[in-house]
């Protein structure tokens, strides 16, 4: 039996920059980080007792002879890209719901990958998991969206990626200490708007609307430098309003990623004394993003209190295999 997790994010600026579409001609860069919530994934070998090969337990359960039969996208491609054809078992947990903008799909995927790893006897590091879930999903499933999400899944931590232009990537882990790290979780907030759906239709009109938003995705991307710069010099109420004016920015960039809903959790949460925050993901749907001072915080769950609040912390591990059973005698 095989136990790999990795781990979710919340990400706080450059979102939209990470599309391919754009940053291969023009540059992008996020500022995001790993928290402390994860999608689990567990393998098992299955014996030929068995009148099925493959069994995948999630939301729902499936039996199958052959990956290709498989109904879920991720876990098809991801044995297909693989090939791995011996039977399995492959069960996944998690501490928050899919699609709801915490790269929980990514995370899935890169976990799932870094499991099929290990059951080959596979040595894989974090570039090489992020790459090969990239092509998982955006290549051979076809889901829309940026490329931030694989790679703080397989790198963890609070971390800079630069992505472009062409093809490269850099991910570099912004060097906070300890008492940095910790003054900015104590002024993180995350409350769950109660809506799993799937953003693709977002993200496909994000992405064709691309040129007509390149100004406010330059602005976007300059974000980032200056985010990185207020948390180097622990300057929060900069932090906060750079929250602010990337949200403003980001919900213009396609129809339907803000909601009345939403505007009105944000408004209440600004005049309860939040610096700033956004809203996690693609939009529409998901988690809301709160930056605010410790002593305020009461006040804004009160605010709130229609909203589930979910404490959150950074994560600085990526994705890795946390149990490996020894192998079981050949039969």
């Amino acid at each position: 039996m095989i136990i790999a997790r990795a781990p979710f994010r919340v990400s706080f600026f450059g979102g939209g920059t990470d599309f391919p579409d754009h940053y291969r001609r023009h540059g992008g860069a996020v500022l995001a980080m790993a928290i402390d919530r994860h999608a689990y994934l567990t393998l098992h070998r299955l014996s030929p007792f068995f009148q099925y090969r493959f069994r995948a337990s999630y939301s729902r359960t499936e039996l199958v002879q052959r990956p290709e039969e498989f109904e879920h996208p991720l876990i098809r491609e991801s044995l297909r890209c693989l090939g791995i054809r011996e039977g399995l078992e492959i069960v996944h947990v998690a501490d928050l719901p899919g699609r709801t903008g915490l790269g929980t799909s990514s995370a899935f995927t890169v976990a799932l990958l870094h499991a099929l790893h290990a059951l080959r006897g596979d040595r894989v590091g974090p570039e090489d998991l992020a790459r090969e879930a990239i092509e998982v999903e955006r290549v051979r499933v076809g889901d829309e969206g940026g490329h931030q999400d694989q790679y703080v899944a397989a790198y963890g931590g609070l971390v800079r990626i630069d992505f472009g232009p062409g093809d490269a990537v850099r991910v570099r882990p912004v060097g906070l200490g300890a008492r940095a790290i910790g003054e900015l979780e104590s002024r993180l907030m995350l409350f769950y708007l109660g809506r799993e759906e799937s953003a693709q239709a977002i993200l496909a009109e994000q992405r064709r609307r691309g040129h007509r938003n390149r100004a406010t995705l330059r602005r976007l991307r300059g974000l980032v430098d200056e985010g990185e710069a207020a948390l180097r010099a622990a300057d929060w109420a900069a932090f906060g309003a750079l929250l602010d004016e990337g949200w403003q920015l980001k919900r213009g960039l396609a129809a339907g990623i803000s909601t009345p809903e939403i505007d009105e959790a944000y408004a209440a949460a600004r005049a309860a004394g939040a610096l700033g925050g956004k809203l996690l993901g693609a939009g529409g749907r998901g988690f809301l993003l709160v930056f605010a001072p410790p002593a305020r915080h009461s006040a804004i769950r009160r605010r709130l209190v229609r909203l589930r609040f979910v404490p959150v912390r950074h994560q600085g591990e990526g994705s890795r295999v946390i149990f490996q059973s020894p192998e079981p005698p050949a039969e």
